[in-house]
């Protein structure tokens, strides 16, 4: 079987969700550097290629957000024509120094008083499942730390211009230090981003899949946990028979579902890159030190528990081994007889879930025979009770 989802799709996921927001802001804080050194001409002969590779940079790696950065080179490309026709008016030599910056700040401000509108409009334009909400915090930080850096450097040359020492090493040395701080911010954003993007790949991720197990989309599982709204996740079951007897665990107080119940043996949540099968073997490693587990797969189904909905793919497996119970995952095992295991089945001592996974045990036939070829196949009708669909191939 295929992994659920490719390991590169959430890499450009994360990407997408953490753009680093500088990127936004290089062309116009290369075109306010040029401008104060060198002169608004050749300000635009450098910054306007600079907007124009992060386009093609942005189109090719992060196409999914493509058009929340088109909306920055427009505004960059605003900024600059207001700068160079605000500059063509007669104004005090002084002031004209600080045009392009005074320009860049009123955008900023006007940008903090409409930023909820903004974002809601934005949000409308860009596809459902590119996760905005991080771009938008990020951004609004940025243009606070950026409006404020132009605010401080305007207020700067006024004060050096009131003390009349604009022809001074006072006015080079308060460019300087304008510039080091924006690099300062450039190399800062860059680290801060990088580790960000860097802790989230080591988290661990579930895949979102509807009541088809269609993959739609991932999320980090504790937020899946904690979000109100329910995501449905897909998970392995395997049911563990020997000779007319089932393999239960009981679940640990710690659990964040059905704490202290007994429950099937082996039960995980598929990761994002893995595939069914790697799902199912690391967690019969992972909780029994149980390898080269052999299964066949009975029925998927659909269910919800207090804070999620899944998507299973049960399977049941015969296969006499020596177990080593991990107790970080289970306080006890132990093999329950049929009998036992319905006189306290209504009893409140069994999660639903296996409730729901013996009812279809007992119509597959194989708890009675006590026969399971982990190589067989069951008959058609038995996926038909299970799902109510045909039996669909796993991918």
């Amino acid at each position: 079987m295929k992994s659920l989802i490719d390991i590169k799709k959430l890499s450009k996921q994360i990407r997408e969700s953490f753009l680093n927001p500088v990127l936004q802001f290089l062309p116009l804080l290369v075109f306010l550097v040029v401008d104060d050194f060198c002169g608004i001409s050749l300000a635009w002969k450098i910054s306007f290629p600079v907007s124009l590779i992060l386009l093609a940079y942005i189109y090719f790696l992060y196409n999914g957000i493509f058009i929340w950065h088109l909306i920055f080179t427009t505004v960059f490309l605003m900024v600059t024509v207001v700068s160079a026709m605000v500059e063509l008016l007669p104004l005090d030599p002084n002031i004209t120094l600080v045009v392009p910056e005074a320009v860049s700040a009123a955008f900023l401000l006007g940008y903090l008083v409409v930023r909820k509108q903004i974002e809601q409009v934005i949000s409308q334009a860009m596809p459902k499942l590119i996760p905005m909400t991080n771009n938008f915090h990020e951004l609004y930080r940025v243009v606070i730390t950026v409006f404020s850096v132009l605010v401080s450097y305007i207020a700067g040359s006024f004060l050096l211009n009131y003390f009349d020492l604009v022809d001074s090493d006072s006015q080079k040395l308060l460019i300087y230090a304008y510039i080091v701080i924006f690099i300062c911010l450039i190399v800062y954003e860059v680290l801060r981003v990088h580790l960000v993007r860097t802790k989230l790949m080591a988290e661990e991720w579930w895949p979102i899949v509807t009541d088809q197990g269609k993959i739609i989309g991932n999320i980090e599982h504790k937020t899946s946990l904690k979000d109100d709204k329910k995501y449905m996740h897909p998970i392995v079951r395997v049911l563990l028979i020997d000779k007319g007897l089932v393999l239960l665990q009981k679940r640990s107080a710690e659990s964040v579902s059905f704490p202290g119940m007994w429950d099937t043996a082996i039960s995980n949540h598929v990761k994002m890159g893995e595939t069914i099968e790697q799902c199912v073997e690391r967690t019969a490693k992972e909780r029994y030190s149980i390898t080269n587990l052999k299964y066949m797969f009975l029925a998927n189904y659909t269910g919800e528990v207090e804070p999620e909905s899944y998507y299973a793919f049960l399977f049941v497996s015969c296969q006499e081994t020596e177990f080593i119970v991990n107790l970080e995952f289970a306080d006890q095992l132990k093999w329950w007889t049929q009998q036992q295991i319905e006189d306290n089945l209504e009893s409140g001592i069994f999660t639903d879930i296996f409730k729901t996974e013996y009812d279809l045990l007992l119509r597959s036939g194989l708890l009675e025979t006590g026969k399971c070829e982990c190589s067989c196949k069951l008959k058609e009708v038995i996926y038909q009770q299970s799902n109510g669909t045909k039996k669909e191939e796993l991918n």
